[in-house]
């Protein structure tokens, strides 16, 4: 994709089924979310991160990777509930390790690269969430048991429809990833671990409530390429602008109407996916507009939650850019 194709409106990506299908996604959530909680969604977020990463190969060797990946999900669980509640700064480092590895996990692979983006997505979560659990172990525990019966599903589903039997070549995994210390991958792992470390400490610090967004901004934007990072950043900052104003706008107008406020947060959920390929700022419009409805009919301060998300945005998109300026300022020696 050149540089300016990014900033184009591609309507013939549109995905209506995959709009369709995140609506009954979103209802099913809310329904598990009503029964059970915050620790219902962590099994959901644990099952739904298998489901995501699962790869090709025999039923074996993709159950072993649920149960590696629930073990390591839990373990990141427990550490960042713990780190969140009252060690901050070992929170950031926590995460700037876990996002330092998951970056040379692209060497194994696209697969590898997926499961090791969604681990550490998830501790930052397992830090957002230290707030709303009694104890580390809890969050651990229901992360683990979403593992179990994602794999148990995945097992039943691979017995009733076998996939491929034969084997995926696998590399080596700490061999490999001690190759790539002195390759470009590795120096791009220590920046982006550096910058998601710092955006955690950051994001922590100043938006309390829902420190993630400053952290997604780092991971999403910035990029092994100057251009390319500060093109995704403006697109990120502009759809997540536009999705506050729209979605405040939309609030102001409605009112007290929860029905039109449910109604405008499932449409929002299914323009995220239906466009999600016409324009990379269209989709960050529509994702910002529905958290700010969810804001609104869980009953807190939707508009200033979405503002919130708008400045911990604007804050991962400084400290991704600064990374990139300076380490590709060093790289030309300018």
């Amino acid at each position: 994709m050149s540089e300016s194709s990014g900033y184009r409106l591609d309507w013939s990506q549109v995905n209506l089924r995959g709009g369709l299908r995140t609506v009954l996604v979103i209802v099913l959530v809310s329904v598990v979310l009503i029964l059970f909680g915050g620790l219902g969604i962590t099994l959901g977020l644990a099952a739904l991160f298998v489901v995501i990463g699962d790869g090709p190969g025999s039923l074996r060797s993709r159950l072993l990777y649920v149960a590696s990946f629930t073990v390591m999900g839990s373990a990141l669980a427990f550490a960042g509930a713990w780190a969140g509640t009252d060690h901050l700064v070992l929170g950031g480092f926590l995460v700037a390790v876990v996002v330092f590895l998951a970056t040379l996990a692209a060497a194994l692979g696209k697969s590898a690269a997926v499961r090791g983006l969604l681990l550490a997505v998830w501790v930052v979560l397992a830090l957002a969430l230290s707030g709303s659990v009694e104890t580390p172990a809890k969050l651990s525990l229901a992360f683990a048991i979403g593992g179990v019966l994602a794999g148990g599903a995945l097992w039943v589903y691979g017995m009733i429809r076998p996939g491929d039997p034969s084997e995926v070549d696998r590399q080596p995994l700490i061999a490999t990833l001690f190759a790539q210390l002195r390759t470009p991958l590795g120096e791009f792992a220590v920046i982006r671990g550096v910058a998601t470390g710092l955006a955690t400490y950051a994001g922590v610090l100043l938006f309390p409530d829902f420190p993630i967004w400053a952290v997604i901004a780092v991971l999403v934007i910035l990029r092994e390429e100057r251009a390319t990072t500060l093109q995704i950043g403006v697109l990120r900052m502009a759809g997540t602008l536009l999705g506050v104003v729209f979605a405040s706008a939309v609030l102001l107008v409605v009112g007290g109407n929860e029905v039109a406020v449910i109604f405008s947060f499932l449409a929002s959920g299914f323009g995220m996916i239906a466009l999600r390929k016409v324009n990379y700022a269209v989709f960050t419009l529509f994702l910002t507009a529905m958290l700010v409805f969810a804001l609104h009919v869980t009953g807190d301060d939707a508009i200033y939650g979405g503002v919130s998300r708008l400045l911990a945005t604007l804050v991962g998109a400084a400290i991704a850019f600064a990374a990139i300026l300076i380490t590709t300022r060093r790289r030309l020696n300018i």
